[in-house]
Order: C-alpha cells, then structure tokens, then sequence
C-alpha cells in the first residue's frame, strides 16, 4: 500500500466519528504520509492543532454537508470560519434538489462564489457532486458546470448516499473520463481494493477519499 499513500485521503465525516477514530486518522496522515484528512467543519480546529501548522497534507472541510441544501450566504459563512481555523482545502457540496431543477444558473453562481472565495485566501475548492443520483446527461452538465465555474477538483459523491451500481471501478473510470483533465478528480472508494486503487491512480484519479485504511 506505501505507494498508494500520496494519493489517500482519510474522511472523518460520517454521524459517529469518534475522538479515537480521530487520533488514529491523525497518527495515519502524519506516519504514512498521507494525501491529507478531510473532516466536518467542527472539528478542523481540533485536527489542525493536532496536526501541527506546518504539516504538508491537504485538511479539507466539507461545506453543506451532506446534501448541499444551504443557501449561498451560510456556506460562504461556514466556508470562512474553515478557512480561519485551519483548512487548507474546501469540499462544497451541490445542492442535490438543485441539481435536478430545469435551470441550473445559480448552482453555477454558488460555485463560482465559493472559488472566489478559496483562491483569494490561496486554498483549493473541490466541488462534490452526487454522481449516483444523476443520469448521463445531467452528470455531464454538473460536471461542465463546476469546470467553467473554476472548481479544482471534483469529487464523484459524499459517500452519505448508497449508491446501486455494481461495477463501482468501472463508473469512477468514467467520471474521471468525463472531467477535463484541467480538473483534479477525487473518488469515494471505500468498496476499492489495492487493485483497483492502483488502477484508478493509472486512470488519472489524484485523490482516493477512504474512511479507513484496508487492514
């Protein structure tokens, strides 16, 4: 697995997160030299002191999680106080009711905002999308969506939402497929083995987002 470390990010998001949980995903980032850690706003003061003001790896914080359904104006707030605390990179999550409206103009306008935001304090903003609720056609409009609006990555879902597809490596190839390659792409992969990290990794994904490293 050393290989695969530069591009494994440990997610601390999910309703139970434990401060055990915490320490171990600290200790995992800061020996193994992890990608980085991405955790709930709450808690990005905690793991930036634990993690020290001087450590390389990215500290993401999820911004409208899990379903995106904040207005503009409370995520900006929320994306501030991450930024102040100590993220060094900021997960947006679309409004997924938003997502299926006929016009999508100011899901544009929120991500725009958002990576006004983060690039005028030298951060980088990952837009996550729900890939599994999206057909085609709609993916490839969020996907345009987010690239024109100046996302750095995009993210194919939160892993809150389960997800029916039966051949998750073959659907993760394809999204990064479908993002411009002007575009990091990180990929919720939980179900991956070794193999198929290291098969994404050959297909371009810059980023695995976990919640714990394979025993």
């Amino acid at each position: 697995m050393n290989h695969l470390f530069p591009y494994i990010e440990r997610t601390l998001l999910h309703p139970g997160v434990t401060i055990n949980e915490q320490y171990e995903a600290y200790d995992d980032v800061t020996q193994l030299g992890l990608a980085g850690l991405t955790v709930a706003p709450f808690w990005v003061k905690k793991a930036r002191r634990e993690l020290g003001d001087e450590h390389p790896a990215v500290l993401s914080a999820v911004i409208g999680f899990p379903f995106g359904y904040q207005r503009t104006e409370v995520k900006q707030v929320e994306a501030e106080l991450a930024l102040k605390d100590g993220a060094t990179e900021l997960e947006l999550v679309l409004n997924t009711s938003a997502l299926f409206s006929p016009t999508s103009v100011w899901l544009k306008i929120e991500v725009a905002k958002m990576v006004a935001l983060a690039h005028a304090q030298e951060r980088l903003l990952t837009v996550v999308l729900e890939s599994s609720l999206l057909n085609d056609e709609q993916l490839q409009k969020m996907i345009k969506l987010a690239a024109d609006a100046g996302a750095d990555f995009l993210k194919d879902r939160t892993g809150f939402v389960e997800s029916e597809c039966r051949n998750r490596l073959h659907e993760a190839r394809q999204f990064r497929a479908l993002v411009p390659r002007s575009v990091g792409v990180k990929i919720v992969a939980d179900w991956a083995t070794k193999q198929d990290m290291e098969q994404l990794v050959e297909a371009g994904v810059e980023r695995l987002a976990i919640k714990q490293l394979p025993l």
